[in-house]
C-alpha cells in the first residue's frame, strides 16, 4: 500500500523515531523529530522534503528524548511552534527527567518549549488533512497517536510497531502500565484503520493483525512477565551498544552496571545475576548476527 498524497514517511533505525511530513493546507507538519545525537541529520532529511522555513508546526507524540530530540535544531531554522498532549506538556515543561527516562537511561535532551496542547478525541488540522488525537498509554502514559479518518491512516508512535509496541518500562511507572497498553490496543481496534506510520520500524500495511499479535503478546507477558522484561532487556541492550560503540564488552558491561535498568529488569526476566544475563544478551546478539565482537570492541549491525 502507498502512502496518501501529502504524507512523506521517514523511516530510522534503531534509535532514531520515525518522522512524519504532512504537507498540503496552511504548510508542512513535522511529526516526531528523533534522537539529540542525529538532530543536524533528521533536520537535512527534512530539508530535503520540504522547505524548511515553511514548516508550520512540530508534533511530538510523546516525551522520550528519541521523539523529541530534534525539535531544538528543527525551531532555530524554522522558528515554529511545537504541539504535544497535555500530559507530555507538563513532563516537558517541568523537564521530569524521571517520567522521561533520562537519568533511568543515562540520557540527555535539551529542555522542549511546547506552545499547543492537545486533549484526547481533539480534532486537529495538519497540512492537508484533519485528524482525532487519540491518547494511548502504555508505552508511555501522555503518548497520543493521530488518526485520519478519510485516508484510515493512523501514526501510532510506540503504541503499535509491526506486531509489537514500544518497551513497558514497569519499574519507573508501575506494573499497571501493562493494563493500559493492552487497553490501548482495544482502542484501536475499534478504529478503521488501512495503513499505520510507526515511531519505529515500516509502514503497517495489514493493521487487524498486527494488533491482533501485539494483543497476544501483551497477554503473554500478563502471564509470564518475565518475558516482558526480555523484551525490554534486548531493546535497551542494543540501544546502549549503537550509542556507546566501538567499546569493549568489559567497559561496556561497566557501564550499564552502573545504570538502574539491569539491576531492575535481570530479577524480573528470573536471571539474579545482571552482569552475566548482560553477557547473555550480547552473545545471542552476536550469534544472531545482531552484533560483531572484533579487536575486542563490540559494534552493532543494526541501522542507527
Amino acid at each position: 500500500m502507498t502512502l496518501p498524497p501529502h504524507f512523506h514517511f521517514l523511516q530510522r533505525g534503531w534509535i532514531n523515531s520515525n518522522t512524519v511530513i504532512i504537507t498540503g493546507g496552511a504548510g508542512p507538519v513535522v511529526v516526531d523529530t528523533g534522537h539529540p545525537s542525529s538532530a543536524a541529520e533528521t533536520v537535512g532529511l527534512i530539508g530535503q522534503i520540504v522547505d524548511l522555513a515553511a514548516i508550520r508546526l512540530i508534533v511530538n507524540t510523546h516525551c522520550h528524548w528519541d521523539h523529541i530530540g530534534g525539535n531544538g535544531a528543527l525551531r532555530g531554522v524554522s522558528g515554529v511552534p511545537t504541539a504535544v498532549s497535555a500530559a507530555t506538556a507538563h513532563i516537558l515543561t517541568t523537564h521530569d527527567r524521571r517520567l522521561m527516562w533520562l537519568d533511568y537511561f543515562a540520557a540527555d535532551c535539551e529542555p522542549v518549549t511546547v506552545d499547543i496542547t492537545w486533549q484526547d478525541g481533539d480534532v486537529v488540522e495538519l497540512g492537508a488533512y484533519r485528524f482525532e488525537v487519540i491518547t494511548t498509554p502504555g508505552h508511555a502514559p501522555d503518548s497520543i497517536a493521530l488518526y485520519q479518518p478519510e485516508t484510515r491512516l493512523l501514526i501510532s508512535a510506540d503504541a503499535l510497531h509491526e506486531r509489537d509496541c514500544g518497551i513497558l518500562n514497569t519499574a519507573v511507572h508501575g506494573d499497571h502500565i501493562l493494563d493500559e497498553a493492552i487497553t490501548t490496543v482495544e482502542k484501536l481496534q475499534q478504529y478503521d484503520i488501512a495503513l499505520v506510520l510507526p515511531g519505529h520500524g515500516g509502514m503497517i500495511t495489514d493493521p487487524p493483525a498486527s494488533l491482533h499479535a501485539l494483543a497476544r503478546r501483551l497477554a503473554e507477558f500478563k502471564t509470564y512477565p518475565e518475558k516482558m522484561a526480555l523484551h525490554l532487556l534486548r531493546r535497551v541492550t542494543m540501544t546502549a551498544v549503537l550509542l556507546a560503540q566501538p567499546i569493549s564488552r568489559q567497559q561496556f558491561i561497566e557501564e550499564a552496571l552502573a545504570r538502574p535498568w539491569p539491576h531492575d529488569y535481570a530479577p524480573r526476566a528470573n536471571c539474579p545475576d545482571p552482569e552475566r544475563l548482560l553477557h547473555q544478551l550480547l552473545d545471542d546478539f552476536i550469534q544472531r548476527g545482531l552484533l560483531r565482537e572484533q579487536d575486542r570492541n563490540l559494534s552493532s549491525l543494526v541501522p542507527r
